[in-house]
């Protein structure tokens, strides 16, 4: 006979589920994992019904560094509450809720103040009445805590069993939005490093691109290109698309808004690295470079860039 789930045990596992599913569409869209964590924590206050709580992970040095917490009394100090993340960090675990990270241990408490680890509560804080601590956990090591407070009526087994299901969720949320933000970095980097900008004469600035263009890379491209035409005072910028595999229409337009932008400031741009089939391309596309000045190397269009502030290169004479 198939077993039944009681109504009570139904409504909790609904609970737990939809909390995950919130903090998973959270991860999404939060651009932090502070803000991740604040959403977190949020959900476990819900779900237990509690008052107010903090989450927060051990750093590499062992000790606490919170990521988000409620406002349990930061009005009272006067202090915003915002900024009161930024000051508990680097914090030596301790009291009932550092209890939990060393023994990586659910604690559930009625009576926080009579527990042999209390260790009291800051100035101006509210009375702690009941507390419940989830440790939370990465292949069975401890990494950081849930940690709740004050829930009218007193915490009960289903309220842990609800966070201690709900902390799996929270860590792998933390895990993949830090995952996320450092492949967007890395990412960033490297655009970074394949959109150089160099001024390679007073007055002239040249900004090779590199492989395929898309549109982020064309904003971060064209900013980089116009911040230092202005900072360089120069008159021509050199923008070489020697290493652009293949040009498509998208591409193509992005180059000239570019190229517009820099007109806009005054420069002048030598388009160069216009290979034989790039052209072809250009003109199939119905590309119009009608009034931009075009070069088949960077060599030849280094030449016409330094006609256009008035030098020229001329071969120097061998002595007799």
């Amino acid at each position: 006979m198939a077993r039944k789930d009681k109504p009570a045990d139904t409504i909790e596992e609904k609970k737990v589920l939809e909390a995950v599913n919130r903090i998973f569409l959270q991860a999404l869209t939060c651009f932090s994992e502070r803000d991740l964590a604040l959403a977190c924590l949020n959900e476990a206050e819900k779900l237990t019904a509690s008052q107010f709580g903090f989450i927060g992970e051990l750093n590499p040095m062992g000790r606490f560094d919170t990521m988000a917490m409620s406002n349990p009394g930061w009005d009272n100090c006067g202090l915003d509450h915002t900024l009161a993340v930024d000051l508990i960090t680097d914090m030596e675990p301790t009291g009932i809720w550092g209890h939990v990270l060393r023994t990586g241990q659910t604690l559930l408490t009625n009576d926080p103040g009579s527990h042999p680890e209390s260790s009291g509560l800051p100035k101006d804080h509210p009375p702690l009445r009941n507390y419940l601590g989830v440790p939370l956990k990465q292949n069975e090591r401890v990494t950081g805590i849930i940690s709740l407070g004050n829930k009218e009526g007193g915490y009960n087994e289903a309220d842990m069993h609800a966070v201690e299901t709900f902390a799996g969720a929270v860590v792998q949320a933390l895990h993949s939005k830090r995952n996320e933000l450092k492949l967007a970095s890395q990412s960033r980097e490297i655009m970074e490093i394949s959109t150089p900008v160099i001024q390679i004469w007073k007055g002239i600035v040249v900004a090779p691109l590199i492989g395929t263009m898309d549109s982020e890379r064309t904003r971060l491209f064209t900013e980089r290109l116009l911040n230092t035409i202005v900072a360089t005072n120069s008159d021509v910028a050199l923008v070489d698309i020697t290493a652009v595999p293949m040009i498509d229409t998208l591409t193509a337009q992005h180059i000239i808004e570019s190229i517009v932008a820099c007109r806009l400031l005054g420069a002048e741009v030598i388009l160069t690295g216009v290979r034989p089939e790039i052209a072809q391309t250009l003109v199939h596309l119905g590309i119009d470079l009608t009034g931009v000045t075009t070069r088949s190397s960077l060599s030849a269009g280094f030449a016409v860039a330094l006609e256009r502030i008035g030098l020229t290169v001329a071969p120097k004479e061998k002595k007799a």
